[in-house]
């Protein structure tokens, strides 16, 4: 109550400041845009009105500015209504504005509202589509700020389509630039979207944890419509939690709020509502709440919401003994399912087909800039050759050309034999690692054009499809990573670490405890070393997650005299050897280790397994 009369001042305030201007300039629009968005505070509907005539007093001074910002507002506020017609007509009116004043932020702002826009109609390829226009250049400067949102847009779309690993990816590193360059207005839509991911796994207690961070920096901003959203979330985790009384209590005074300034949701409350009332064996209330949750969500044909409205009404029914009107509910519950179910498959392979389709561009562009450089390399030894040459004549005479030119022939076979080397160890990575994956991707999408799979089977081979492509995704990266020069440094190969086990430990529920000797950051990390170590790394993460039966994987990185110790251990179920281990995946890492003149041990400690790699560090 004392924030809506601390508002209710400010805006009686703002209205007062109008009234005395009467002249109309710069100033008048600051206020009068000012009013709208406190208004909006406490309805959306409202605060339209006030936007529009924002926007016809900035056309009438030429404030170009200002009225791109409130044709973006507009666009805003239609997008909350969940009118998303109506919000891309004020979307195109503020993009073409922001293009014709060449305002660089705005045109990236309003790819984001329509990716946020495609991404709430289910069109999440479109939505990333719409993201990754903007490229990681503009992560710097003055566009560092709305680079970042897009950053969490994409992690938002990725968690819809079900890869969290990805999603959490993409939020972690929104979050280390959001803290170190102190972005508030970002931090609590990480926080909600890191939430958003715990919910999918589960993790009702870690979920709420989030969404309570993001209220508390909504609040700090005064922004309504997030402030009631994570009371949503909050009040759904609480149910989820068994707190059905807590839950209540946050869900009774969240729905007119919502009504005002989240439509979209309403739904969703009332749905919560209705559970909440049949969980306390009150169908009748439980049946009313369900059939105003079905009456807001049927204009928007939100079929997650009508699906879960007639589910809690066919269970109210049930319990009033009303049975026609429970088999019909229950009815309508399996269209919608199933509606979603084949809208999801449509999904998923939409998506599987864009990820492919990136991945090929992403290794092509790596492989096209790994082969000029290596161009650029020869002409610069080239030249080098010239040069040297020349010296020799003018200075040292014919004998020492002649025993230069020996040295220069040793030197050309010895770079020869490297780069022969080299190509075949890429070539064997690629064909033997790559090749086998895309030939499974392959064969498996022929089976499902054809319809050689029975229904009930196609989702889990598109599950299956969706992991294969990552897996030749990672594979090519890692092989066009470990021949890049500016990797040979330690940190490089650090950062390459962390990030491998952020896309693996997490999504599959264990913990990371990493260190690395900080002595090493000043290291320098052959060829051989690194691609091995990092393999090896790799085959010791993998061997955790699928045998392990671990909650927490700790990994140490040390130097030892010239040579470089890895150690992963894991908090698993002790056994004498795990069949992964004792078999091709020790031999694999052995080999690997013994190709770099290393060595590789492992034992059981304690109640969990422990790989230990050494490798020479020059």
């Amino acid at each position: 109550m004392l924030v809506q009369q601390t508002s209710q001042r400010r805006i009686d305030s703002l209205r007062a400041l109008i009234r005395a201007r009467a002249v109309l300039d710069t100033t008048k629009v600051i206020l009068v845009t000012r009013l709208a968005w406190e208004v909006q505070q406490r309805d959306v509907q409202a605060g339209l009105p006030l936007l529009r005539q924002a926007v016809a007093l900035a056309r009438t001074l030429n404030y170009r500015d200002y009225e791109a910002e409130t044709l973006l507002d507009l666009a805003d506020g239609y997008i909350s209504l969940g009118d998303y017609k109506e919000a891309i007509k004020w979307l195109d009116k503020a993009d073409a504005e922001f293009t014709r004043i060449h305002n660089v932020g705005g045109q990236i702002r309003c790819l984001g509202r329509r990716a946020r826009i495609a991404s709430q109609r289910g069109q999440y390829i479109k939505a990333l589509t719409y993201c990754l226009k903007v490229p990681p250049s503009f992560d710097y400067g003055d566009t560092r700020r709305f680079y970042t949102s897009l950053q969490i847009q994409i992690a938002s779309t990725y968690r819809q389509l079900g890869e969290l690993g990805t999603a959490e990816q993409y939020l972690r590193h929104a979050l280390e630039v959001s803290l170190h360059h102190d972005y508030p207005d970002r931090l609590n839509l990480i926080y909600e979207e890191l939430g958003e991911v715990r919910r999918q796994q589960q993790r009702w207690q870690q979920a709420s944890s989030y969404y309570a961070q993001s209220m508390v920096i909504s609040k700090q901003l005064n922004l309504a419509q997030e402030i009631w959203r994570m009371e949503i979330n909050l009040a759904e985790m609480e149910e989820e939690l068994g707190q059905s009384e807590a839950a209540l209590s946050r869900a009774h005074p969240a729905l007119p709020q919502a009504r005002k300034v989240l439509p979209v949701l309403v739904p969703r409350v009332l749905v919560l509502l209705a559970r909440a009332n049949l969980s306390r064996h009150r169908p009748d209330s439980a049946a009313y709440y369900a059939q105003l949750s079905l009456a807001a969500s049927k204009p928007a044909r939100a079929q997650a919401d009508i699906q879960a409205g007639n589910e809690v009404l066919a269970q109210a029914y049930a319990q009033l003994g009303d049975f026609a009107h429970a088999y019909q509910a229950q009815q309508a519950f399996m269209v919608a399912r199933d509606s979603l179910t084949g809208a999801e498959v449509r999904r998923r392979t939409a998506a599987l087909q864009f990820r492919n389709e990136l991945s090929q561009q992403q290794a092509e562009i790596r492989l096209l800039t790994q082969q000029n450089r290596l161009q650029q390399q020869h002409q610069q030894l080239g030249r080098l050759k010239q040069q040297r040459q020349a010296a020799l004549l003018v200075g040292l005479g014919l004998g020492l050309l002649l025993l230069a030119g020996a040295g220069l022939w040793q030197y050309r076979r010895r770079q020869a034999r490297r780069e022969a080397a080299l190509r075949t160890s890429l070539a064997a990575d690629l064909h033997d690692d790559v090749g086998s994956l895309l030939t499974q991707i392959s064969l498996q999408s022929t089976m499902l054009r054809e319809g050689l799979y029975p229904v009930e089977q196609q989702r889990s081979h598109l599950d299956h499809m969706a992991e294969t492509s990552r897996m030749a995704a990672r594979q090519m990266s890692d092989v066009v990573w470990g021949i890049d020069a500016r990797n040979d440094s330690f940190t490089s190969m650090l950062d390459r670490m962390h990030d491998h086990a952020h896309q693996v430990l997490p999504p599959a529920g264990l913990e990371l405890d990493f260190y690395a000797d900080p002595a090493l950051a000043a290291s320098s990390v052959s060829l051989g070393t690194r691609q091995a170590l990092y393999l090896i790394y790799k085959e010791a993460l993998h061997n955790a997650v699928k045998h392990a039966r671990a909650t927490q994987v700790t990994v140490r990185l040390r130097q030892q005299g010239r040579q470089l110790e890895l150690v992963v251990l894991d908090d698993g179920q002790a056994a004498p050897i795990r069949p992964a281990v004792g078999g091709q995946g020790l031999r694999n890492m052995r080999a690997r280790a013994a190709a770099a003149a290393g060595t590789v041990t492992y034992e059981t400690q304690g109640p969990g397994f422990r790989v230990t790699a050494r490798l020479p560090l020059g």
